[in-house]
């Protein structure tokens, strides 16, 4: 299959309640794909909490405040991918999480997800998005490159003693 045509097969839209426990699987696969990159001290407690049952209950609430965005990615009815943040109405997002399943990655899956990410900010009057990531996922800072988000600033052993880059890309550019 041609890669236009796969990304076109793919689907974005805004999750409901009723998806939670896919993106909760999907984000689960997503964190353990990234031990190649991250240390284990890092992705096993991320990994912990979305596994807690209060993780999908906490969601429900977030997901029916009109400052949450949490999008989905699907193929042939499977969710391969996901976006979550907010936007409100101080004018700034936060992407909080942005990940595509190991097996469907660089295939315009992320880049479709960041673009409805940023179109959904805009929405919610914001002009500027931010997020932070780690200097190991040189996949992801490329990503963020591309679609025009610029670093801001350096966190040196903060989480989890890991360095963090602070990205920013202001929405009306």
């Amino acid at each position: 299959m041609h890669l236009t045509q796969a990304i076109d097969m793919v689907r974005i839209r805004l999750a409901s309640v009723k998806d939670l426990k896919h993106l909760r699987d999907c984000e689960v696969k997503i964190w353990q794909s990234l031990r190649e990159w991250l240390p284990s001290s890092f992705v096993d407690p991320s990994i912990n909490e979305i596994q807690q049952p209060q993780y999908l209950q906490n969601w429900q609430p977030m997901l029916l405040n009109k400052e949450t965005i949490c999008l989905l990615a699907e193929e042939n009815h499977e969710t391969v991918g996901l976006a979550t943040g907010r936007a409100g109405e101080n004018g700034v997002g936060v992407l909080r999480f942005l990940g595509v399943k190991e097996e469907h990655r660089r295939g315009g899956i992320g880049s479709k997800l960041l673009n409805k990410f940023l179109e959904e900010a805009k929405k919610r009057s914001a002009h500027k998005v931010w997020l932070f990531t780690s200097p190991n996922l040189q996949h992801a800072i490329r990503l963020y490159v591309k679609m025009g988000f610029v670093p801001e600033g350096y966190m040196r052993r903060h989480s989890y003693g890991l360095d963090f880059i602070i990205y920013s890309k202001f929405l009306d550019q």
